[in-house]
């Protein structure tokens, strides 16, 4: 009885850690900027394709998922999120910002649009983000050509509405792992 339990325990707590990301690529949906730019905006939606716009100084582009979509993170030192950039001919630089609810945005990081084989990798892990829902990416390069940017790519999709808390499964883990620990010691008892 006691092993079935277990078992069933640590199913339903693999069910959960696996349920809470997928290992399927998200891209953006929706673009809009604030400013001017060069090229097709709608050249920066779906996969990368070497099709680009240049952002000009000080423009905002704003990239969103689908409707309550968002890009995971994995848990892992893997990247989550790629912005693919294409630099010609000079390297620019902007001020990237994530949101999780499509309203608030708060500053990632400085990137560069020079940079190996035209892809920014961002984990979430080292940044403390379970998930983005929208990418606003600003050109502060302060000359004439500015941030190239081709697509963003979430690795793991998921919805934005069910994502879970690491802390929360943490709690869980721990929960289910006591409860186990007090059965076990019970039937020794017996």
């Amino acid at each position: 009885m006691m092993k079935k339990l277990t078992l069933s325990a640590l199913l339903a707590l693999s069910t959960l850690f696996s349920a809470s990301v997928f290992a399927t690529p998200i891209y953006g949906t929706y673009v809009e900027a604030d400013g001017s730019f060069s090229g097709n905006i709608n050249s920066v939606l779906g996969a990368p394709d070497d099709q680009f716009i240049q952002i000009d100084n000080n423009t905002a582009v704003t990239i969103s998922f689908a409707d309550n979509q968002a890009a995971l993170a994995d848990g892992t030192d893997a990247a989550d999120l790629i912005i693919h950039t294409y630099d010609l001919p000079y390297p620019a630089d902007a001020r990237v910002e994530y949101s999780t609810d499509n309203l608030n945005f708060f500053l990632l990081d400085i990137f560069s649009d020079a940079n190996v084989s035209n892809i920014i990798n961002i984990d979430f892990d080292l940044f403390g983000i379970n998930h983005i829902t929208s990418l606003r990416i600003t050109d502060i390069s302060g000359a004439a050509a500015g941030f190239d940017l081709d697509a963003i790519e979430g690795i793991n999709a998921g919805d934005a509405l069910n994502v879970p808390e690491p802390s929360s499964l943490l709690l869980l883990a721990l929960a289910l792992l006591a409860i186990m620990a007090l059965q076990n010691t019970r039937s020794q008892q017996v």
